[in-house]
């Protein structure tokens, strides 16, 4: 077994780390001086070297942005075109729902593709969206009664008949 004195070590350069009596903001990391102090905002902590890399907005963050508000704002154009859908089926006109419903997601799209172009437009039309909420529940509303009261209508008609049926019945019994 071979037992190491300190003797053996080698021995620890001083150099590898500098004096820091004249440095005002050492270094975290390596004791060298951490940079200019302006007096304003946070103390330097670490020196250039040993900084964290900034990175600077890019187009690409920017075109991301874009698409995101596009994307949004063709959501509601989209929304917005079902809720004429529903109010052109309400009023009658199915036909013309229909086209609207058929046609919708091409729209979507296109309306997307030009919309990346012009953020403050798509900030707009979500802006809008939002304040339709209350607008985009009542034509839901309207669309789910659209659906419900012709089958409630047809029933109420085969109830009567099935009572005026029985009612004649239980005259003719009687007579």
């Amino acid at each position: 077994m071979t037992t190491m004195t300190f003797e053996d070590a080698a021995p620890i350069e001083m150099d590898s780390i500098p004096p820091v009596d004249d440095v005002e903001f050492p270094c975290e990391v390596c004791g060298r001086e951490a940079g200019p102090y302006s007096g304003r905002g946070p103390k330097p902590k670490k020196c250039a070297d040993h900084k964290r890399p900034t990175t600077t907005r890019s187009n690409a963050t920017r075109r991301t942005t874009n698409d995101a508000l596009a994307a949004q704002a063709a959501t509601v154009l989209e929304q917005l075109n079902q809720m004429i859908a529903v109010g052109a089926m309400v009023v009658g006109l199915n036909g013309t729902a229909s086209a609207i419903a058929r046609n919708n997601d091409a729209f979507k799209e296109n309306a997307f593709e030009a919309l990346k172009t012009d953020p403050e437009l798509c900030k707009f039309i979500c802006k809008g969206g939002v304040k339709s909420g209350k607008l985009a529940l009542g034509i839901a509303y309207a669309s789910f009664g659209s659906q419900i009261v012709p089958v409630a209508i047809e029933e109420i008609k085969v109830k009567r008949e099935e009572r005026r049926v029985r009612m004649e019945a239980m005259e003719s019994e009687n007579a």
